[in-house]
């Protein structure tokens, strides 16, 4: 799985969630503790069963769209209008983390002269917004959520929209998310795709598995070649 001289990338696409960014969860819970009457489990439930209606796909219908959910959630507890006020100003962007090697990696992918693009299926069009909260937009070419996009992963439709806008082929793609559907879904189109398992002890890049994203740099370092001439992988 690693990239040998003849597969040189010249792009590294990351999915969001799991991969270079996580929600401070304690954080988040104390947050909504302090604006509504709900544990942040059932708040989140409210919130897939709100999204399967489908997502906005412009800043403007987001901006409706979490408006309405917090509406139904006041209407449900018969909260006052202050409750509703500052509900309506919640931005969920600022319990938005970086993981650690999250922005040396994306820098050294820059170094070796790659592109960078996320792609993500979050449902909400702000990707730009929450990875400027992570501290990762100034290093991030090119930017896709499926609402925006009109396609999810594992859609070949999604990948595609993203080395459209990055000028790459799939081919000269590395791609890392944490599930393997999305993972699977990338190396159907061409690229070379590697699932994000934080829970692993270590990296098995046979079996196209990482621990995290410091393992990048290796994976861009050139093929060398064995003492029977033979490349090394």
């Amino acid at each position: 799985m690693r990239v040998s001289l003849d597969q040189v990338p010249r792009a590294v696409i990351f999915d969001r969630d799991g991969v270079l960014t996580h929600f401070d969860l304690p954080m988040l819970r104390e947050l909504l503790s302090s604006l509504v009457p709900l544990p942040l489990e059932a708040v989140a439930a409210r919130w897939q069963r709100w999204c399967e209606r489908g997502g906005p796909r412009t800043p403007s219908e987001e901006t409706a769209f979490w408006a309405a959910f917090w509406d139904g959630i006041c209407d449900e507890l018969e909260l006052g209008g202050a409750q509703r006020e500052r509900l309506h100003a919640f931005d969920y962007t600022r319990s938005v983390r970086a993981f650690p090697e999250a922005r040396a990696t994306v820098l050294a992918a820059r170094a070796h002269g790659l592109k960078v693009g996320v792609l993500s299926n979050f449902p909400l069009v702000s990707l730009d917004a929450s990875l400027a909260a992570a501290g990762l937009a100034d290093v991030v070419d090119v930017a896709r959520s499926a609402p925006a996009i009109g396609a999810a992963k594992p859609d070949p439709n999604s990948y595609l929209s993203v080395t459209r806008a990055l000028g790459v082929q799939p081919e000269e793609c590395l791609f890392f998310d944490d599930e393997l559907e999305c993972v699977e879904g990338a190396r159907a189109v061409g690229m070379t795709a590697y699932l994000v398992d934080r829970r692993r002890a270590a990296h098995s890049l046979e079996e196209g598995v990482v621990r995290d994203l410091g393992v990048l740099p290796s994976l861009l370092e050139p093929a060398r070649t064995d003492q029977r001439g033979g490349v090394r992988r």
